[in-house]
């Protein structure tokens, strides 16, 4: 076998496939996120999460362990019922600084009780103190030489409680667990990557191609299934009434109608003024959903072709940024396919950029179509924002979940399922693994 290494941060773009996307893809994107259950033949729980704050907790995994010394004083907090944006800006207005100058290594979720850390370079921690709030406490302090970057992060610690099932069914939820611990499972993007309406990938895809008008418009305009006040007075022309109603915490929105109320009518400079955290977000969005298309694609031709590799897979080593080529030689592949079923190695599927390297074989097929489908080429993707960076990278199609643990919670009548996933992963994946498509049903 041949390998090919890959440099994660700086890869070169192979060539785009030429293909009639109607004869290759199988799938439709439109149809949305719709992961398949990878023992269907076991009953799922069913049950409800979230009912109560505590019922969905997280705590992030540090990447590394700071020195003890340094200008970036970091700071870790619990968090309930906020963004990370919110706890950020919190954090900055109380000490003093810029939010974008507050480092944290990635986003959590709202509605749950989240423990992160965020770094501020400042020299003195006095303030720190009046960061604690009713929805935020300092958990402790340390300080290192670097700010806190997007991915300075080796995971997550997740423990979640079901509720509204019944006992029996914690043998069929530890099948499930069991199954996925060994052999993993599909690294599909989770629906709340996309936002709390489902556009971030929409919004994600207007920036790309600069239709500043429809980003305002799924921003800020009513439209069926969304219901917000602050809409109803945007499109009555009552910019300043559409601020006061618009809820805390939307900083694209704010920043779109700040700027639309001074400048009226120029949604050029208003698209200007979403933050770039934000931004990026919404590229993330839009590149995420691109991704979970590609594995769907791949797995309706194979149910294991998230862990298995294909000829001309771009593999990853697990626990590794470091990839190559699977050759197209059938003795290589097959090779592969064993190291892949024993955790060493991976498939990856494309996170599309100017720089991404794209497989061979059927995989480079599906990918080439699907971008193509889009309208896109490589060479698309640019930011049009000075500093941020569309570049484009490979994401492993499998999730190898650490540690899981399922208990019945007697006094709660609840199962509790505690597990770690690697960054980036998202839990509602394994989630709906064990209850079944569609049945969060949080009531908050």
């Amino acid at each position: 076998m041949t390998e090919h290494p890959l440099n994660s941060s700086e890869v070169t773009g192979d060539e785009l496939v030429e293909v009639e996307p109607a004869e290759v893809l199988l799938t439709d994107r439109s149809a949305g996120y719709s992961p398949p259950r990878l023992l269907p033949d076991v009953r799922p729980t069913g049950g409800v999460i979230r009912e109560r704050w505590e019922d969905f907790k997280v705590t992030e995994i540090p990447l590394y362990t700071p020195c003890g010394a340094g200008e970036h004083l970091y700071i870790t907090i619990e968090k309930s019922n906020r963004t990370t944006i919110q706890a950020r800006n919190h954090i900055a207005r109380v000490m003093g600084v810029h939010p974008d100058s507050v480092g944290f290594a990635g986003f959590k979720d709202k509605r749950a009780i989240t423990t992160q850390t965020f770094s501020v370079a400042v020299l003195s921690d006095a303030q720190v103190a009046s960061i604690d709030a009713p929805w935020i406490r300092v958990m402790g302090l340390q300080r290192h030489k670097n700010k806190i970057r997007t991915g300075h992060l080796e995971g997550n610690r997740f423990e979640i409680r079901i509720r509204q099932v019944e006992a029996g069914t914690i043998d069929d939820a530890k099948h499930i667990v069991d199954e996925v611990a060994s052999s993993g499972m599909p690294n599909f993007y989770g629906p709340q990557r996309f936002g709390i309406h489902g556009d971030g990938a929409r919004i994600g895809s207007c920036l790309l191609r600069r239709q500043v008008a429809e980003v305002v418009d799924l921003l800020l305009s009513p439209r069926d299934g969304v219901e917000e006040d602050y809409r109803e007075a945007y499109a009555a022309g009552d910019i300043q009434e559409a601020l006061r109603r618009l809820p805390p915490g939307r900083n694209a929105e704010s920043g779109l109608l700040s700027s639309l109320r001074t400048h009226p009518g120029n949604l050029r400079a208003a698209v200007r003024r979403i933050p770039a955290p934000l931004r990026r977000m919404y590229y993330s969005a839009y590149q995420a959903e691109l991704f979970n298309w590609v594995l769907m694609e791949r797995m309706a031709r194979s149910p294991d072709a998230f862990r298995v590799p294909w000829s001309g897979d771009v593999c990853q080593f697990e626990g590794s940024r470091s990839r190559f080529h699977v050759d197209l030689d059938e003795t290589a592949t097959e090779r592969e396919k064993e190291r892949a079923l024993k955790g060493e190695i991976s498939p990856t599927g494309p996170i599309f950029g100017r720089k991404m390297s794209l497989p061979a074989g059927e995989a480079g097929r599906i990918e080439s179509a699907v971008l193509i489908s889009e309208g896109l080429r490589p060479e698309s993707w640019l930011s049009h924002v000075r500093g941020l960076k569309l570049d484009g990278t490979r994401r492993s199609l499998r999730i190898l979940v650490r540690d899981p643990e399922v208990i019945w919670e007697q006094p709660e009548q609840a199962l509790l399922l505690s597990f770690t996933l690697p960054a980036g992963s998202f839990a509602t994946v394994l989630l709906e693994q064990v209850m079944g498509s569609g049945s969060e049903s949080p009531t908050v």
